[in-house]
């Protein structure tokens, strides 16, 4: 699959199927897979209607990671660049988790450009339990490097936040060690740019006027069902699905369920000509 320097960093995307358009912005904050699990769970069956893109962000998967330019409003740029670089001027954004604030910027920033808003188990980041919660991982990511070196940091953070995968999937274990162990300074610059958005976004939530989709599980503990209901409560005709029970994660341990949803909203959705 294509890799291209966009807005300045070496950037992983791909492409899949034809039709409107569908953009994917994967979750975390640096790190990981990036999208590879959305191409794994999403593309072979969403690709014969629509087009499908998906792509690394900044210091995460398989794009590079550069010195600076992780400003949400950069990150923002980078989706722009990406949707230039393809000749797609619409589509349908969707943003999963530490995705959502780049689905929701461009939707602020550039309306003209999104069909419907799909935002999955994802936040504003101006909730002062929510940001007090990244505060205390970005505080531990650099403590334990202070304390365990960079390598004892990496593995800890891969504990906290995917419990089991070292003892139940060694491999995979090793290959996001590898990843992080890359990306760590871009994770820690990551971290900084989602604490610095505050209230950015939520003050202008109420702006928005695009269909729009939220859908979070109940039993998520990585971010409140709350936040998806303050989202719902500002964003003006918007529509909630809460799963119950369901956690974290939800463009995988859902995906089918998940997948469904998005289809019947964009099927059913005035999407402007």
């Amino acid at each position: 699959m294509p890799e291209e320097t966009i807005n300045g960093y070496r950037m992983y995307y791909e492409v899949h199927g034809q039709g409107q358009p569908i953009v994917m912005i994967h979750g975390g904050l640096g790190g990981g897979e990036g999208s590879a699990s959305m191409t794994e769970y999403h593309a072979k069956a969403l690709a014969g209607k629509y087009q499908l893109i998906l792509y690394d962000r900044r210091a995460a998967g398989r794009s590079e990671t550069p010195e600076n330019g992780y400003s949400m409003s950069n990150q923002v740029q980078d989706l722009r660049g990406l949707l230039s670089h393809l000749g797609v001027d619409r589509a349908h954004v969707l943003g999963s988790s530490g995705g959502g604030p780049i689905a929701l910027t461009l939707a602020l920033d550039s309306p003209q450009m999104v069909d419907t808003l799909l935002l999955i188990n994802t936040m504003s980041y101006a909730a002062a339990a929510e940001r007090a919660a990244r505060q205390k991982e970005m505080e531990a990511f650099i403590a334990n490097e202070a304390q365990y070196g960079r390598e004892g940091s990496v593995e800890r953070g891969i504990d906290a936040r995917m419990p089991g995968v070292r003892e139940n999937e060694p491999e995979r274990f090793q290959r996001i060690k590898a990843i992080n162990m890359e990306k760590f300074p871009g994770m820690l610059a990551s971290f900084r740019a989602y604490l610095d958005i505050r209230d950015t976004i939520e003050s202008r939530l109420s702006g928005l006027d695009m269909p729009t989709l939220i859908v979070h599980g109940d039993a998520d503990t990585t971010i409140s069902v709350s936040c998806s209901h303050t989202l719902h409560e500002k964003i003006s005709g918007s529509q909630i699905e809460i799963i119950s029970g369901a956690v974290h994660g939800l463009m995988t341990n859902e995906a089918d369920r998940v997948r469904d949803m998005i289809v019947n909203f964009i099927e059913k959705a005035p999407v402007a000509g």
